[in-house]
């Protein structure tokens, strides 16, 4: 799985394909390039194989893909040293961290007007050198693992005064600045929160770019702030009532509704009622609409007539029947 960094657009395959032929402004197609050029300061001589982003790993051990996704997820920045370049940046290492790519524009202090020979002299001068970088881009199934010098160093006094104004329990007005899988992050002036998935709303997500989208201004609820780990909670739900504090003013048992179906499992489907309220219609109560399995009688996003049986709202669950309904 891919997840990267706010605001970072990660290259096409065409991109990372051309990259270590020629360099990160490419064009394409790459014309193909001697390993002495491609590789240096990586001590592969002539007569070895040139590796391509996706072989990228670790020696003498596998490389933790699952540290690396939280290094993205937190922000924290850590410390890595060069141990190599190609035209397009710098190749580094940190200890049980993939072999990572540092694009030259993510470099601080690097001139990207340069080319050929000056390019090459200035990149090679990184070669041993330890840099504070963020991560922007993991993508275990390609190999890559790409950071960057200049987001570790932004503006740490204004950062740190954010981080130290914020109050869990306060509404903030920020924008979006990536959409990910697991949520999105929000720039609050200056630094980014994250709103995960699970707090996108009171239903069912699966999602996010389907509830917000890079560029939106939105409310957030702050859940919680953590100065020493740089990691700053969001909330969008919690600005709206929860629904199931109330659902027994709504809907009582015995009581017909209209529901459509949001997931089909084995053991029956679940049906939303209304923003986050489901109910499941398990597969004792499909009536004479029974089949082999749930399947064959309804499918995601058919709406449904129901019958309330039973409810629970401490527990968050409302049983549903179709027995007698047409």
């Amino acid at each position: 799985m891919r997840v990267t960094e706010p605001g970072y657009v990660p290259p096409s395959e065409d991109y990372w394909m051309a990259l270590m032929n020629q360099g990160e402004f490419a064009a394409f197609p790459a014309p193909e390039a001697e390993p002495e050029e491609i590789w240096e300061g990586l001590g592969m001589g002539r007569g070895h194989p040139i590796p391509m982003p996706g072989l990228w790993d670790l020696e003498g051990g596998e490389p933790d893909w699952r540290r690396a996704r939280a290094l993205l997820e937190s922000g924290q920045p850590l410390t890595v040293t060069v141990v190599g370049y190609n035209r397009g940046g710098l190749i580094v290492q940190a200890e049980r961290l993939p072999r990572g790519f540092i694009p030259a524009s993510h470099l601080l202090q690097f001139p990207n007007a340069l080319n050929g020979p000056s390019r090459k002299s200035a990149l090679a001068r990184y070669v041993g050198q330890t840099l504070q970088v963020r991560v922007i881009e993991v993508d275990e199934v390609g190999g890559r693992f790409v950071l960057s010098e200049r987001l570790a160093h932004q503006d740490e006094a204004r950062i740190e005064a954010l981080l130290a104004e914020l109050r869990p329990g306060e509404v903030r007005r920020g924008t979006v600045t990536k959409v990910a899988a697991f949520g999105a992050f929000v720039d609050l002036g200056g630094f980014e929160g994250l709103l995960h998935i699970s707090e996108m709303s009171w239903g069912r997500v699966t999602d996010p770019g389907a509830i917000v989208q890079v560029g939106q201004e939105l409310e957030v609820l702050v859940l919680d702030v953590l100065p020493e780990e740089r990691r700053v909670q969001l909330s969008l739900k919690r600005l709206k009532p929860d629904p199931w504090e109330t659902v027994a003013q709504r809907y009582q048992v015995g009581q017909v509704v209209e529901g459509v179906v949001t997931t089909v499992t084995h053991f029956g489907a679940f049906v939303r009622l209304e923003e986050g309220v489901e109910g499941l219609l398990h597969v004792s109560e499909f009536g004479d609409a029974g089949g082999d399995h749930p399947r064959e009688s309804v499918r995601e996003g058919q709406c449904l007539r129901v019958r309330i049986v039973s409810i629970d709202p401490a527990a968050r669950r409302i049983g549903l029947s179709r027995r007698g309904l047409h």
